[in-house]
């Protein structure tokens, strides 16, 4: 038949190889439904799709006759028929002669959703056939594509059919859906946590969200220097000493850098000790002169510092760049093993790289297509996925500093596939530096008076903020907003929560393995 493609070879192939295809299903599958549409197709509807057909007018055919169907008619040869009758697919033939064909091929209505699921496998073996095929003809073009630039277009092209080839979900009745959400509390309920998923590893947030969500994308957004890093990494622990097997993708910061922020905050001194091994608790005597070097007691608190990280199901992936699809590749084989995985925390999403072709579009486009991705991620994996973001610069220039949702503006669509945001708050930060200058900046037509109360008022509020955080719970699908009070160290760069003790320990081991 003159419709139907002929088959097509990779050059660069060693032996010639064929597109995979089902020609004999895609025939009976639409024998079947010409002969009874009305029946036929809600059998197979949820199965294919047009764009599954290897031959493209017999995907035309389909999606007309699914049309037709939905609009209440009935896609019989005789309706069918004169929508094609000067269709360029048909290369000539006579449409009557096409129909007639694939009518003749018509078994039974039992066996169509066999058809259907045939052709969709065809779909998807010919999917990564064309993956890997492009991928060998990059290969043997030396010079024009490097090693990594392949191997980015294979993990991305897989991620995309993975994405779009999920079996069919059966619908749920409302009362089974009640039932199991029951069956979920009383679960939780029963746990001794009470959590509805995996700890954020301070209580305060905990109350407020019942935990982070599994399948859920949660957002945690702040501004630079709000120590959103210091935050992330605190969760990232302190889940891992509940129990919880976590991935910590760090874009900025490497793995060394991360464990002395850890180090730090168990021994309780500056992460610039760590660094540098001298003390930055003392004033320097003399002004160009080396600190002290680290006492005893220092380097042995670090050393059971390791010894209690050394506990912890808590693993750093710190290659930069990387896309979706290579985090997606090592979240799953963590997944696999026995220990698991629970939760994945990235940092941040601005340092995650879309597809070389979304990268075109532009940056809103790009952030968007990771949003999605790590959306997608989180309900494939069942673990929730905790993104860092940082905010624009809008914030800084109002005169109240916190951060609001409009602030996500330049991320995509990330407000939109979170399920939770959360923004991180230091008005300590933004007062020190209003008054850590030689004079406080004087307003036009201010008068002395007002000028002096101000400025009273901005010492006040600096003295009165210090070592403290709020988180903002600005979206919360699962409940109300609110606001979270926190603690943070600006020696150790540590959060903890409000109540806590500042110089208890940075976390507790109290997973079952402990």
């Amino acid at each position: 038949m003159n419709h139907i493609p002929s088959p097509t070879h990779s050059p660069f192939g060693g032996v010639l190889r064929e597109r995979p295809a089902n020609v004999a299903a895609e025939t009976a599958l639409l024998g079947g439904l010409l002969m009874n549409s009305v029946k036929g197709l809600p059998l197979v509807e949820d199965l294919v799709e047009p764009e599954h057909f290897y031959v493209p007018l017999n995907g035309q055919i389909y999606g007309e006759i699914r049309r037709l169907v939905q609009a209440g008619g009935v896609a019989d040869p005789p309706v069918v028929a004169p929508k094609f009758r000067h269709h360029d697919a048909l290369n000539g033939e006579d449409i009557g002669q096409v129909l007639a064909g694939l009518l003749s091929a018509f078994v039974g209505l039992p066996c169509l959703p066999d058809y259907a699921r045939a052709v969709r496998e065809a779909w998807l073996m010919r999917s990564i056939f064309d993956v890997c095929v492009e991928a060998g003809d990059l290969c043997s073009r030396p010079g024009q594509k490097s090693a990594e630039d392949v191997r980015d277009y294979v993990e991305n092209g897989l991620l995309r059919i993975a994405q779009g080839c999920g079996e069919s979900q059966p619908v749920v009745q409302i009362g089974a859906a009640v039932g199991q959400a029951i069956q979920n509390a009383r679960a939780a309920a029963e746990r001794q946590d009470g959590l509805a998923g995996v700890t954020w590893g301070y209580r305060g947030m905990d109350r407020m969200t019942g935990g982070l969500h599994r399948s859920d994308l949660t957002l945690l957004g702040a501004r630079p220097a709000m120590g959103k890093t210091a935050l992330g990494l605190g969760i990232a622990a302190r889940s891992a000493a509940a129990g919880n097997s976590v991935l910590f993708w760090s874009g900025e910061m490497r793995a060394a850098q991360l464990g002395a922020r850890a180090g730090a905050a168990w021994a309780g001194i500056s992460t610039l000790s760590v660094f540098t091994g001298r003390r930055y608790d003392v004033d320097e005597e003399i002004a160009d002169g080396p600190r002290p070097v680290l006492e005893d007691y220092h380097w042995r608190a670090l050393a059971e510092g390791e010894r209690a990280a050394s506990d912890l199901p808590l693993f750093i992936d710190d290659r930069p760049g990387i896309t979706v699809a290579q985090l997606r590749a090592r979240a799953r084989r963590m997944k696999r093993q026995k220990r698991g995985l629970d939760l994945i925390v990235a940092d941040y999403v601005g340092l995650l790289r879309a597809s070389e072709t979304t990268r075109r579009f532009g940056l809103r486009e790009a952030m968007t297509e990771i949003s999605a991705d790590l959306k997608n991620l989180a309900a494939e994996l069942e673990i929730p996925i905790l993104a860092l973001a940082q905010l624009s610069r809008e914030a800084a220039k109002r005169d109240d500093k916190r951060p609001e949702l409009t602030d996500l503006r330049e991320t995509g669509a990330l407000e939109q596939d979170a399920a939770t945001v959360v923004f991180l708050h230091r008005e300590h930060y933004y007062l020190e530096k209003a008054i850590s200058g030689d004079e406080i900046p004087r307003r036009m037509n201010e008068s002395e008076e007002v000028y002096r109360a101000r400025c009273e008022d901005l010492v006040r509020r600096a003295h009165e903020s210090k070592g403290k955080a709020e988180l903002i719970l600005a979206k919360n699908r699962h409940g109300p907003t609110g606001l979270c009070r926190m603690q943070f160290d600006n020696t150790t760069t540590w959060f903890r929560d409000a109540g806590e003790d500042p110089r208890s320990a940075a976390w507790v081991n109290t997973g079952p393995e402990f």
